[in-house]
């Protein structure tokens, strides 16, 4: 009986131990578990971390890429502004010779005129 009692006891003993055996094996799971959740926060963080930085980087090339057509719209408006100048110019002087020809032609027509009238009276 008393051996009987020992070996129980022993077997209860190891039946305990195998309980905290088990035990043990359900928290490392759970730590496990934790870390494999851990791990998806981390990989999930670094996917929307990456799509942040691409989405920066369109945005940076939207912005230069804005600018530079902007750029170039400034650039084309000042040389067709100065084209419009310079033909302005253009037309200024073409105007101011238009009116020394006028001048000319009457200035012509006045020596002509006293001309004919010297002549008619001449032949008079």
């Amino acid at each position: 009986v008393v051996a009987a009692a020992v070996v129980n006891e022993r077997v209860v003993a190891a039946a305990v131990v195998n309980e905290r055996v088990v035990a043990a094996a359900v928290v490392n799971e759970r730590v496990v578990a934790a870390a494999v959740v851990d791990e998806w926060v981390v990989a999930a963080a670094a996917v929307v971390d990456e799509r942040v930085v691409a989405a920066a980087v369109v945005n940076e090339r939207v912005v230069v890429g804005a600018a530079v057509v902007n750029e170039r719209v400034v650039a084309a408006a000042a040389v067709v502004n100065e084209r419009v100048v310079a033909a302005a110019v253009v037309n200024e002087r073409v105007v101011a010779a238009a009116v020394v020809n006028e001048r000319v032609v009457a200035a012509a027509a006045v020596v002509n005129e006293r001309v004919v009238a010297a002549a008619a009276v001449v032949n008079e």
